[in-house]
């Protein structure tokens, strides 16, 4: 059995409660030991769209998730490849709660450094997650219409 290599603009379908979410690589990681980041388009459908050119007009946030290992396990499945933007730039800044306060961390995830909040601007509250989720994450947050701008107001 040959394991299809997942390769960037790589587009996936994940069953949700709902209908179905897309996931989009944006990123594999030269390192083995650090997981691909990808795009998770917001929109929820019914059915399959027949022109995914329409996914990447939506809205998204990114996170870590083991792509190769879903797709390889059948966790996710590839409907096609839409080549990323030419003037794509992977985000630096993400954020996470605090875990032993209150308030929020900004990681610089080049320099991996983190900056204390107690609350965040609106730039602020457009950063995606720092860390890796896995499909069950992926798939509670979005069958509830968690959103980045809704995160814990």
């Amino acid at each position: 059995m040959t394991r299809k290599k997942i390769e960037l603009g790589d587009i996936f379908e994940l069953k949700i409660i709902k209908g179905f979410i897309y996931l989009q690589c944006v990123n594999i990681p030269e390192d083995k030991t650090q997981v691909e980041l990808i795009r998770v388009y917001y929109d929820i459908h019914r059915t399959r769209p027949s022109d995914f050119t329409l996914i990447q007009k939506s809205s998204y946030f990114y996170i870590g998730f083991v792509l190769q290992a879903a797709s390889n396990k059948k966790i996710i499945e590839k409907v096609c490849n839409i080549p990323i933007e030419k003037d794509f730039e992977l985000p630096r800044y993400f954020r996470t709660k605090n875990l032993s306060g209150d308030g929020w961390h900004i990681v610089d995830a080049i320099a991996w450094k983190r900056q204390s909040f107690k609350k965040l601007n609106n730039n602020q509250k457009q950063l995606s997650p720092w860390g890796i989720w896995n499909d069950t994450l992926i798939k509670e947050r979005m069958n509830n219409g968690w959103k980045l701008e809704n995160w814990d107001i």
